[in-house]
């Protein structure tokens, strides 16, 4: 029997690396960092005042919740995902699609998942826009000279992935992410039926003619997030590619200032990296393999200091476009356009061929 459960996950890391999924998303642990660091000052106070008879129990239920809800969007990266899910949160109606979660709960905890949904509208529009697509021009001139200064996903997917998952090796190793054994003690949980109603009533789908099982995603999901991404960015921040490239930053950076000390203590798991034995034997295997192929994103490249700035300014900008989106959500008058989550810019027919196609 363990050996089959071994085998299930040796499974998906294959399938992870084979599945070339047609969608970018900003740096995928960047999205759970933006909750941590606006978690106590703007998120939840204002589950309180939406449902101020919750208990503190209840509200750090609803943290897992939030972590979910940033980063459902990208459900299609894992195997038994759905990628057409994916494309439709990232280019068709995202706006309409966030609304509806917001507007479609019924309980602390969809409500925390729509929040969560919202920051990462957030950090892709602006994520995207001032940091990755300028950066992927900044470290491939060959792609600067075929497109210009900004380069798209839909140019180029391998540079951007290799950009996004350098960005998260950086930041991973340079200590400014909450602690994996911190999210694993807070959890992370997908607000079902507010999805299968958000889905429903922007695009007219039934969520289980998507999904072939949408539990068995969410658990895949689930241990992507938890276990295989960080372990990824953690072994390649050590690795001989990434020695004296990395710099420790004398002070804390703007994001990292707003979060609690609490977030970076380890103490909460078991082993020292937080992650479990299944991921930490992938990671090093992928670290060990050749980066070619489907494995060529995973290839640690530092960026340069200047893209590290680009991300770190975005990050900035991200959270102040974040916060005042949920203070006009306090106030009852928020609108979120429907934009392309690649370019940052309303969605428009003939620009971006990847949302054409959905």
């Amino acid at each position: 029997m363990k050996k089959l459960y071994h085998c299930r996950y040796l499974i998906i890391l294959l399938c992870c690396m084979a599945l070339a999924t047609p969608v970018s998303s900003f740096s995928i642990l960047a999205h759970e960092a933006i909750i941590d660091a606006e978690w106590a000052g703007h998120i939840k106070p204002l589950l309180i005042k939406k449902y101020p008879t919750a208990t503190p129990d209840e509200l750090q239920k609803a943290y897992a919740y939030t972590y979910g809800g940033s980063l459902v969007a990208d459900m299609g990266y894992m195997p038994f995902g759905s990628p057409y899910f994916t494309n439709l949160l990232h280019y068709v109606r995202s706006g309409d699609f966030v609304m509806a979660l917001i507007d479609g709960s019924q309980n602390l905890n969809d409500y925390a998942f729509a929040l969560g949904a919202m920051s990462h509208y957030m950090a892709d529009k602006y994520g995207h826009a001032l940091a990755t697509n300028i950066s992927v021009a900044v470290d491939y001139p060959e792609l600067k000279k075929r497109f210009g200064d900004v380069v798209t996903y839909d140019d180029d997917h391998t540079s951007h992935s290799r950009i996004e998952f350098a960005f998260d090796v950086i930041q991973i190793a340079k200590g400014n992410y909450g602690s994996v054994a911190y999210h694993k003690f807070i959890g992370f949980e997908i607000a079902t039926p507010v999805v299968e109603r958000a889905f429903r009533k922007t695009y007219g789908q039934e969520l289980s003619t998507v999904f072939p099982n949408f539990n068995s995603s969410i658990s895949t999901f689930r241990w992507g997030v938890q276990d295989l991404f960080p372990e990824l960015a953690r072994v390649a921040g050590r690795s001989d590619r990434a020695a004296g490239s990395i710099m420790v930053d004398d002070a804390p950076n703007g994001f990292t200032r707003r979060m609690p000390e609490s977030i970076f203590d380890k103490r909460y798991g078991i082993s020292p990296a937080g992650t479990g034995i299944i991921a930490r034997t992938l990671a090093t295997l992928v670290e060990a393999l050749p980066k070619i192929g489907p494995l060529k994103k995973m290839g640690f490249k530092h960026p340069g200091k200047t893209c590290e700035q680009l991300f770190l300014q975005s990050m900035d900008s991200i959270m102040v476009n974040y916060e005042a989106a949920l203070a006009h959500l306090a106030q009852g008058w928020l609108h979120l356009a429907n934009i392309n989550y690649d370019t940052g810019k309303p969605t428009t027919l003939n620009e971006y061929t990847l949302a054409d196609n959905t």
